[in-house]
């Protein structure tokens, strides 16, 4: 777009003159800005947090409506912005004079992570669709960009509030940055770029720097944090370089310090598939009811160590689990967060992980939850078979294969693996292919710390080995440390993480109830059920594995205390769901599942049989006038 392009009229949202440039501001957002509903939010939180003496910093500044509201705010010091998309800059600037806005400090770039000095972006038609990935949506245009390092820009610009809005690429961009200084911020999250689960990881880092999440009203991807007490301050999330101990923190304290341990110790083993020691760790929060089959599972493939965290289980989850530990199945541990009531449960169970006894005895490590059960595909479905058949790796990144709700709307005790056999497609068309990893680590030298998706790996240790499940090399988990996805297509051959993560409509409730295990009174969202209640295949079958499968859960259900309580968890589980069936939320919700999921679903399969039987006649009547 050239700068010197007319525009016929000027549009007022939120109180900031906008230039109507229809190649940029499309029939999608002209509208809502027409009503004051473009960035609406946004625009009264930033206005409600800003006082006198801040220091804002924009990253993804679309047409120059936020940083323009910040420079007309009283008393603030500076406006830095930043804005990959070159067509938009002199969009910016002209929003910027009609407001008569000259304090802004614009600069055109990619926000980075890292030291690298150019990164690629993806334009499309639609300028707040442009983003980092290429995989989400067609682009028009691809251009390399000069980058911005993220710890730069906060250690030069020293911001007190920071705004960021930038298609996904806020995934991993804040760790390890100081943000000490910073009052607020607010932070679009883009789920359908990178999954739930990286939107959990990503508030849980900024909580754990000392920004709390503010729970809103109702479901929203924008979210706001501040610094909870006056002067709080923290130290980075996570280090650059071994950090000497923290100061003792007091019991309660919210501002708690995550310090990913020094691994220098480790150093690689011998590749010996059948001897090969295993270790999972996992948080756990009211999940009593699924604990055995999936303990039982994974003990069936080779896993033989477990170490499981919990926190404030109300359905007997604890009970169990410390039952389990007294007959050498596990070990059962309150979660390291809670001694800091800090509802960043998965980073302090993360890098605690490192300190326990059986990782310094380990081979391999898996961060994974116990709604994902691991398909060995060769064999009889062991670990040391799928070692075998891939040979020495570092990492093998395993793709997740949801399976849906099968319509299934009561909970009923018995096997996840038996109850919900459908699932998502195994080989999705391009724009539906990325979907979520969790990852095999071998513990050696080039570990640098574990994560709950993937691990970081040393870049000076010589050349990692990262393959996806079917062992083919994928190197870009490795060159970004921000990825926590993949394109699936052909990674299924070898090894699939199937993930029964809605199970039950009802068991979903309690679900909804609980809120994520990881983040404190978050509320899974209608969009966490509309992405994963996918049953169009049945092509998954856990034979190879079952019968040593049986045979595990059996020799643990003979145990009649473990018994008692598995079935106490199942009956405190049901009488969650009668408590919450007609609470006008759940009920909402419930509603809602039925009538705009299940019944357009229903209806497709009506259709399409109905295609089928239309065309058996029609066979049937030719064969017969034949």
């Amino acid at each position: 777009m050239s700068a010197t392009q007319k525009y016929d009229e000027v549009i007022e949202t939120n109180g900031v003159k906008v230039p109507f440039f229809p190649n940029v501001i499309t029939p999608k957002i002209e509208r809502p800005m027409r009503n004051n509903r473009y960035e609406g939010g946004e625009c009264a939180a930033l206005r409600d947090i800003l006082r006198p003496g801040d220091r804002v910093l924009e990253l993804g500044a679309g047409i120059g409506l936020i940083s323009t509201v910040a420079a007309m705010s009283e008393g603030v010091i500076s406006v830095t912005a930043v804005e990959a998309n070159p067509e938009l800059i002199p969009v910016i600037r002209e929003t910027h004079r009609l407001n008569e806005v000259t304090t802004v400090d614009l600069r055109n770039g990619v926000v980075c992570p890292n030291a690298q000095k150019m990164a690629p972006f993806y334009l499309r038609a639609d300028f707040w669709a442009s983003s980092m990935e290429p995989d989400s949506r067609p682009f028009k245009k691809k251009k390399h960009l000069p980058c911005f390092n993220i710890h730069a820009l906060v250690e030069e610009t020293k911001p007190t509030v920071i705004v960021c809005d930038i298609e996904g690429g806020e995934a991993g961009l804040f760790d390890g940055v100081d943000l000490t200084g910073v009052r607020a911020m607010i932070l679009e999250m883009h789920p359908k770029v990178y999954g739930d689960n990286t939107v959990t990881e990503i508030t849980n880092m900024i909580e754990a720097a000392g920004l709390k999440f503010q729970v809103p009203d109702k479901p929203s991807t924008v979210r706001y944090f501040e610094r909870s007490g006056p002067g709080a301050t923290l130290a980075p999330v996570k280090a650059k370089a071994p950090q000497p101990a923290p100061a003792t923190q007091e019991v309660g304290q919210r501002a708690a310090l995550i310090v990913n341990p020094d691994l220098s110790w480790m150093t690689d083993k011998p590749w010996e598939p059948k001897k090969a020691r295993f270790l999972v760790t996992t948080c756990m929060k009211d999940e009593g009811p699924f604990i055995l089959e999936w303990l039982a599972w994974h003990k069936s493939i080779g896993i033989q160590d477990f170490v499981v965290f919990t926190n404030d289980c109300t359905d007997g989850t604890d009970l169990l689990l410390d039952r389990l530990e007294e007959m050498g199945e596990l070990r059962h541990l309150p979660n390291p967060a809670k001694i800091f009531d800090n509802p960043a449960f998965q980073p302090f169970a993360l890098a605690y992980t490192p300190h326990l006894s059986e990782f310094k005895k380990a081979d391999f490590y898996i961060s994974m939850d116990v709604d994902e059960f691991i398909n060995v595909r060769v064999g009889k479905g062991k670990l040391h078979e799928l070692l075998a058949k891939t040979g020495p790796f570092d990492a093998l990144s395993m793709s997740e294969l949801n399976h849906g709700s099968n319509m299934r709307e009561e909970f009923e005790p018995g096997l996840m693996i038996d109850q919900f056999p459908r699932h998502q497609r195994e080989a999705p068309g391009k724009f539906r292919s990325r979907r979520g990893v969790k990852t095999i680590v071998r513990l050696g030298d080039k570990l640098k710390h574990v994560r709950n998706h993937r691990p970081d790996m040393h870049t000076d240790a010589g050349d990692v080995t990262w393959i996806d499940g079917s062992a083919r090399p994928t190197q870009h988990f490795h060159d970004d440390g921000t990825e926590n996805g993949m394109d699936i297509r052909g990674s299924y051959e070898l090894v699939a993480l199937n993930h029964f993560s809605l199970r039950s409509l009802n068991s979903y409730l309690v679900k909804m109830f609980r809120g994520d295990v990881v983040v404190k009174d978050k509320m899974v969202s209608r969009r966490y059920w509309r992405q994963r209640d996918r049953q169009s295949n049945d092509s998954v079958n856990f034979d190879r594995q079952r019968p040593d499968f049986k045979k595990k859960l059996a020799t643990l259900l003979k145990d009649e205390k473990l018994k008692l309580l598995h079935e106490d968890c199942c009956k405190a589980h049901q009488a969650r769901i009668d408590e919450l069936v007609n609470q006008p939320v759940f009920k909402e919700r419930r509603d809602w599942v039925k009538d705009s999921i299940w019944a357009p679903q229903l209806a497709a399969k009506a259709e399409e049989s109905q295609k089928t039987e239309n065309t058996a006649k029609a066979g049937s009547a030719k064969k017969k006038d034949d």
